[in-house]
């Protein structure tokens, strides 16, 4: 794991993608918390994905540089009619020079339910992929073999932002429920916990910050630059549905989400807007 201060001197070169304006603005917000302290050499691509031949630019890209003006950040804003979603993204990537990925959908459109019924399938070596995608709607098929591509194939960092009406980013619910949620939680949370009145909830359920010298010196570093405003959750007590009701935004790795989902977890359907991180694998 890098140490804090090199992870906040990189610049990030972010691409953010979706289909409906309203998760983009959302994601504009992030884009801003990611490119926080790097703002002269980082940048910001939108691409507007769409399937309508007579499309409009729905979301202008005044609506995005409100957002993120203040960090000064450059900004590039495409809205661009795909026939296959992964080459879209992936042409842009390129040609953008990104280092990180936002992929922005809904939550109607993906539930966990429905993550967790793909999972199960694929983990049968019994099942052909055929077989696996037949279980879904065609909508839902052709969503989840996009993203296990785009997590598969992964040059850079990835993250699926799963929208649940976010419309303010101020408590965070970070899960830690696997070794590799160590290597990429706290490339996204240093982020947002240097912003103005933001709390980070940590649920260290895998007991990484007994036996992890990196994440007890990070969780340190939190403590000290944030004024506090880090904490632990308390092994001793239940989480309930009605703390998770009150989060703004679940930030985790997806071998951590892989495992919250497969769990019978009573508040997995209550979950707030969240952002799934995966490292670059290639």
């Amino acid at each position: 794991m890098e140490s804090v201060d090199n992870l906040l001197k990189k610049p990030v070169n972010i691409l953010v993608c979706f289909t409906d304006p309203e998760i983009g603005k959302t994601l504009s917000r992030m884009a801003a918390y990611f490119a926080i302290s790097r703002s002269e050499k980082s940048s910001a691509t939108f691409l507007h994905l769409t399937n309508n031949d007579n499309h409009e630019e729905q979301s202008q890209l005044k609506d995005f540089i409100e957002i993120i003006d203040k960090s000064k950040i450059t900004v590039r804003y495409f809205v661009k009619k795909y026939d296959d979603y992964v080459k879209e993204i992936q042409k842009t990537m390129k040609e953008q020079n990104c280092n990180l990925l936002l992929i922005g959908i809904g939550k109607d459109v993906l539930t966990p339910k429905t993550y967790q019924k793909y999972n199960m399938l694929k983990g049968d070596p019994t099942n052909s992929d055929a077989y696996v995608m037949e279980q879904f709607t065609p909508e839902e098929s052709q969503l989840l073999n996009s993203l296990s591509s785009l997590f598969d194939m992964n040059p850079i960092t990835t993250g699926l932002f799963i929208y649940n009406n976010l419309r303010r980013i101020e408590k965070i619910f970070v899960p830690i429920l696997s070794a590799t949620d160590i290597q990429v939680i706290p490339f996204a949370t240093i982020r947002f916990a240097q912003k103005d009145n933001v709390e980070l909830m940590i649920w260290d359920a895998i007991g990484a910050m007994e036996s992890n010298q990196k994440m007890q010196k990070l969780y340190q570093y939190y403590v000290k630059k944030v004024d506090e405003k880090v904490y632990l959750w308390d092994d001793d007590k239940k989480i309930e549905e009605d703390f998770i009701k009150k989060q703004d935004l679940c930030i985790m790795g997806i071998d951590g989400w892989n495992r919250l989902i497969s769990t019978s977890l009573p508040w997995i359907d209550v979950l707030p807007s969240t952002l799934i991180i995966k490292d670059k694998t290639i």
